[in-house]
């Protein structure tokens, strides 16, 4: 894993833990995406981004906040917080492509063992629940698309955990 910086986070989580993942495409570049992450001026993050080869960018410490999925309309997501940031109790995970476009299998594989291990260390559950398109909470945004197959990579991750055991 390589870690990279942004200046787009808050320190801390303001006594907060992530309950959550919620799972974003960058409809871009790896590239592109750091350095949109890497600009002050975009105001964004997330705490990972997992390119189409499988390999995996760290940008924010879990520990602390990361700017993914602070807008909410519309949302469908049953275990948002009312009147409280979810960029608080939230990890988010970006993904290498377009919202349209299928995935590569070694981006989710490798998107899945990062949701196994963020669910070990916070206690998060592996359901459709608490692994989440970002749509769920601002209904507006087309992500993470189609090609992110988000049930698929709960089970895998749900494996991933499993063999984490042995």
């Amino acid at each position: 894993m390589e870690i990279l910086g942004t200046p787009n986070f808050w320190k801390g989580r303001k006594g907060h833990k992530p309950i959550a993942i919620v799972l974003h495409i960058t409809q871009g570049t790896w590239q592109s995406c750091a350095n949109w992450f890497n600009s002050s001026f975009s105001r964004v993050s997330a705490h990972y981004l997992v390119c189409k080869n499988g390999h995996i960018i760290n940008f924010v410490p879990e520990e602390n906040s990361a700017w993914h999925a602070g807008k909410v309309k519309d949302p469908t997501w049953k275990l948002l917080k009312k009147n409280t940031n979810p960029n608080l109790y939230t990890i988010g995970i970006e993904h290498e492509g377009l919202s349209g476009e299928p995935a590569p299998l070694l981006q989710l594989i490798s998107s899945a063992r990062l949701i196994a291990s963020c669910a070990a260390r916070w206690g998060i559950p592996l359901d459709q629940d608490h692994v989440i398109g970002h749509n769920r909470i601002n209904s507006s945004k087309a992500c993470p698309g189609s090609g992110i197959l988000i049930g698929y990579l709960i089970r895998r991750a749900a494996l991933e955990a499993e063999m984490m055991k042995l």
